[in-house]
């Protein structure tokens, strides 16, 4: 067979494979344009207040088109499959998930999860989607090719963030209302064990009722480049718990400061910054030694930290500032104004960890920011409401 006759073989296959995914999604080719051929090319963006995802194309800041979920749906986070084919969201208001197809900005499926979803995951082979619901105490487990809640697993309190290890066995979950962390087997979709990370205060003990109520535990589980250990920060206890991700031990406590609502890994893997808004620092933990190297004085309401240029951007979202700091020298390198009376929401970091896209809620934008040389770019009208962005392959992808 001549070269023309195998390209010519090759296209009708692909051009088979793709009719036969429309076909599955009952959909034909002609009725959908494909809009995004390129996944890696775009930014998504969270709009909360009106109800939908947006696409914006990274090169020329531009919004290719967004996907509306439906009224008083309340999306509180998106996230990309590793393939680039679906983003996934939980709408607060609906308690459902939603699957969007990327190429043709169509919305898929809706499923009923658990109460108020928040945040989720997908396990790294792409088969499952981890849907959490605090206010139910649930995570749901979706299946990606069946597009259907397989399992629901009972037994959290509060959980919040899901971390899959990179083998995909496990999953770890930081539960919002208490000192533990769980962890799904993932083989099964089943709470296996509990980590209990700490003590809890005696005072609280002798007064359940009036200290309990408001527990500060744990929103989030990050994991180390290897994915051999885990860090969790605990709001109230006011450390953070280093567990070995092969026998599920905590093996240190580190001390920060007060109210640690996230441990945030550098790019290189050699630090994890720690946003403790009790006291408005920050905690760099180096860890080879796993222990903090610097504490640093930073603003009010940290809700996320990126990294870019070589510095770390801290959110201070109350305040419209991001605080920067240098990564080499563990130093203040000062702070950027991002506008007048902002509130400003997380960010993502570009695949080439030089530019930030920082979601601002109020001013229904999203703001640009070059690591190096700090510029800041304005994006306005991406939507009302914009809670949080995300790029495919980000090491900074995360949510509240």
């Amino acid at each position: 067979m001549n070269s023309s006759k195998k390209t010519l073989l090759i296209s009708r296959r692909f051009m088979a494979v793709i009719f036969s995914l429309f076909a599955l999604c009952g959909v034909s080719q002609a009725e959908k344009e494909i809009k995004i051929t390129d996944p890696s090319s775009v930014v998504v963006i969270v709009n909360r207040d009106s109800n939908d995802i947006a696409f914006m194309d990274i090169k020329t800041n531009k919004i290719i088109g967004s996907v509306f979920l439906g009224r008083n749906v309340n999306p509180h986070m998106a996230m990309m499959s590793k393939d680039g084919r679906w983003v996934v969201t939980g709408g607060t208001r609906s308690n459902k998930a939603y699957i969007i197809d990327v190429a043709t900005l169509t919305l898929i499926k809706e499923i009923p999860v658990g109460f108020a979803p928040e945040h989720l995951a997908f396990s790294p082979d792409g088969r499952y989607y981890y849907q959490g619901s605090p206010d139910n105490d649930t995570v749901s487990v979706i299946d990606m090719t069946s597009m259907t809640e397989i399992k629901r697993i009972p037994g959290f309190a509060e959980p919040l963030n899901i971390t899959f290890t990179p083998d995909g066995t496990k999953a770890y979950v930081g539960n919002y209302g208490a000192h533990w962390v769980g962890v799904i087997d993932v083989t099964r979709h089943e709470l296996l064990k509990k980590i209990h990370v700490g003590t809890v205060p005696g005072i609280a003990k002798l007064d359940p009722e009036r200290y309990l109520g408001e527990i500060k535990g744990i929103s989030n589980v990050s994991i180390s480049n290897d994915g051999r250990y885990l860090y969790a920060p605990d709001g109230d206890l006011g450390i953070v718990s280093v567990i070995d991700a092969r026998n599920d031990r905590v093996i240190k406590q580190i001390k920060v400061g007060a109210d640690p609502w996230r441990a945030y890994m550098s790019h290189d893997g050699h630090y994890a910054v720690v946003a403790n808004n009790g006291d408005e620092t920050i905690s760099i933990i180096d860890l080879s030694k796993n222990e903090v190297v610097a504490t640093l004085e930073s603003g009010p309401d940290m809700m996320g930290i990126n990294f870019a240029g070589g510095k770390a951007f801290v959110i201070s979202s109350s305040s419209g500032f991001l605080y920067v700091y240098d990564m080499k020298t563990l130093k203040p390198a000062g702070r950027i104004k991002i506008g007048p009376n902002l509130q400003i929401e997380t960010a993502t970091t570009d695949t080439s960890d030089n530019k930030i896209y920082l979601a601002s809620s109020t001013d229904h934008s999203v703001y640009v920011i070059d690591g190096k040389t700090e510029a800041v770019t304005r994006v306005a009208n991406v939507g009302l409401y914009p809670w949080g962005t995300h790029i495919l392959d980000s090491k900074d992808n995360y949510c509240h």
